[in-house]
């Protein structure tokens, strides 16, 4: 039987011949019903105090599992970084060493092409070389073949200046005076190409 403070303040005893003070009895029931009232109030406060730090330790419990889900899962998600970073460094170095590969082959290509074009610099300035080198001796010896063509020419005016003047024939009608003919041929010593 579950006794409350109330039952104890209203419990009737039998009164007796030479039983006990009633007026004790009631007022140590009533000082009984006090400290029990006050033990189950102070028990049901436990109680509720109780079942809030139940409450609370739940919640702890809540949070220090999430808590735990979030950490694996940060350290999940840091690993997947760390190894995507991993395989990005690996496609950036992967594409660097391609795109250096590309330039160094442009930069060979280009290389092979400035050493095609100075071989051929080299060739054509050889011909250019040989080509002038032509051209002068051909110069040289038109200008040789002129001068002693110039030479032959004064040594021909200078034995017709010296050429006995002798009274010339007389001349047809139809002839050119002979002294037109004489110059005409020193004009031909002198220019025998016919120039002017």
């Amino acid at each position: 039987m579950k006794l409350t403070p109330l039952d104890i303040q209203q419990q009737q005893f039998r009164s007796v011949f030479w039983g006990f003070d009633p007026k004790e009895v009631d007022a140590f029931l009533d000082v009984v019903a006090h400290e029990m009232e006050t033990l189950i109030r102070s028990n049901n406060g436990l109680r509720d105090e109780l079942d809030r730090k139940e409450t609370e330790l739940q919640q702890h419990r809540e949070r220090e599992r999430n808590l735990k889900d979030t950490m694996m899962t940060a350290t999940r998600i840091t690993e997947d970084i760390k190894q995507n970073a991993r395989k990005e460094a690996e496609i950036v170095i992967a594409q660097a060493e391609n795109q250096a590969e590309l330039i160094i082959q442009n930069a060979h290509t280009r290389l092979a092409r400035v050493i095609e074009d100075l071989d051929e610099l080299k060739r054509q300035k050889a011909q250019f070389e040989e080509t002038l080198r032509s051209l002068i001796q051909t110069h040289s010896k038109l200008l040789d073949s002129m001068t002693e063509r110039e030479s032959v020419g004064g040594e021909m005016l200078s034995l017709l200046n010296r050429r006995p003047r002798t009274s010339p024939p007389r001349p047809r009608a139809e002839s050119a005076p002979p002294r037109e003919a004489a110059a005409g041929r020193g004009d031909e010593l002198l220019n025998p190409r016919g120039q002017k």
